[in-house]
């Protein structure tokens, strides 16, 4: 039985979960682009999901508020951490649609080693920090230059006056109280797993989460290197066609399965 796409992320995961998180203030800003753009990309045994007659490429970006290792009880300490991340909606032979992340920034060291050593999902250590102010939300992240290859920065941040520090900003405005229950909102933010190279294989780890609330937002501001560094130039040079804010939810990862 085929599942709709709001409801894609609510199947049983097929075994316990490995981790479970609480993600607050959630932004999705989502570009169409040309599938045979995207394609060289991915890892083995996926392809770009088209959705409404494109492939997309998106940022994202949200706050872990605390992260739980069953059976060991939530660590608001070693799991509270910002992430921002560039990814390609993707879909595999076997129908499953879910997400490759390009990057994912944060500032978090050991969940940078684990994604590495255990997920195949490429994090990269960066400044990243987010806030909400009423309804709009700011995120800022930095990576190193003097420490990691490349000037990159990637924020999703609010300009209060004065020119910005970071040359990647974005402001997200929420427009209070305007729910999207659109098809297209959920088939770009529900996505039932991320499709990761580990070694030589491609792996799915199973995502699970109840249905999401969305709301339209307004992008005040995007700028950045970031999309250049991991294979996207020029994603920020036109406005997203997509804008979402969610704000919170319970994220559950199932154990990986091999994509053949």
């Amino acid at each position: 039985m085929s599942v709709s796409p709001r409801d894609r992320a609510s199947v049983p995961l097929l075994h316990r979960p490995v981790t479970v998180h609480a993600w607050d203030d959630v932004v999705f800003a989502h570009w169409r682009h040309d599938p045979e753009a995207l394609a060289p990309l991915l890892p083995r045994g996926v392809r770009p999901d088209v959705v409404d007659g494109s492939a997309w490429a998106g940022l994202s970006s949200y706050v872990f508020r605390e992260t739980a290792v069953p059976p060991f009880p939530p660590s608001r300490r070693l799991g509270s951490m910002t992430e921002v991340t560039i990814e390609v909606l993707t879909v595999d032979d076997r129908g499953r649609h879910g997400v490759v992340y390009r990057t994912v920034d944060t500032n978090n060291v050991p969940a940078i080693v684990a994604a590495h050593a255990l997920l195949g999902v490429p994090y990269t250590f960066s400044r990243a920090g987010g806030r909400r102010r009423g309804d709009t939300l700011e995120y800022r992240s930095v990576r190193h230059p003097d420490r990691w290859a490349g000037r990159l920065r990637s924020v999703p941040s609010l300009r209060v006056g004065g020119p910005a520090r970071p040359r990647l900003a974005t402001t997200v405005r929420v427009v209070a109280g305007e729910v999207d229950d659109s098809a297209l909102a959920a088939e770009l933010s529900t996505r039932a797993g991320i499709h990761a190279k580990l070694l030589a294989q491609t792996v799915f780890w199973q995502r699970q989460h109840p249905p999401l609330v969305l709301r339209r937002a307004r992008l005040d501001r995007l700028e950045g290197d970031l999309p250049a560094a991991v294979g996207l130039p020029g994603l920020f040079d036109r406005a997203p066609d997509s804008v979402l804010v969610l704000d919170g939810t319970t994220v559950r990862y199932g154990w990986g399965d091999v994509v053949r």
